[in-house]
C-alpha cells in the first residue's frame, strides 16, 4: 500500500514531535506493536483453545 501525501505528513509530524520529546520513532513504534499484541493476548489464547479443541475433535478450523 502506497502512503498518501497525508499519511507521509502525519508520520513526519509524529517523528518530529517524538524527537522533540527525546523519543526515537522506531522505538516508539515497536512499543506500540508490543501494546497491540499484549492487549490481544486473551483473544489469541481463546482462538488457540478453540483450535486445539477443534483439532482434538477432528474439525480443525480452516486458515483464512
Amino acid at each position: 500500500m502506497a502512503a498518501t501525501k497525508e499519511q507521509k505528513e502525519l508520520k513526519t509530524n509524529a517523528e518530529d514531535l517524538l524527537a522533540y520529546n527525546g523519543k526515537d520513532y522506531d522505538d516508539w513504534l515497536e512499543e506500540k506493536h508490543r501494546e497491540v499484541v499484549s492487549e490481544n493476548i486473551p483473544l489469541l489464547m481463546n482462538l488457540l483453545k478453540k483450535e486445539r479443541k477443534a483439532a482434538n475433535t477432528g474439525t480443525a478450523l480452516q486458515n483464512s
